[in-house]
């Protein structure tokens, strides 16, 4: 596995579990990190609704193709 797909399995891995903050050494991160964390997470899932949203509409205009 190159080191492109280990970073991206990494992420999937990380971002794939619920919203939790950082916490090193007993304590969590400056603001700026935090929320440069947050903003990534939240982009991660947004794409992540984007598939499954259009996977939904393909199947919906599938669907009303065979009744039309």
């Amino acid at each position: 596995m190159d080191n492109n797909n280990a970073v991206r399995t990494r992420y999937e891995a990380f971002f794939g579990h619920d919203f939790m903050p950082l916490i090193r050494h007993e304590q969590t991160q400056g603001s700026e990190e935090r929320v440069a964390y947050a903003a990534e997470f939240a982009a991660f899932q947004l794409g992540h609704i984007d598939k499954k949203l259009g996977r939904l509409i393909e199947l919906m205009e599938a669907q009303h193709a065979r009744a039309a």
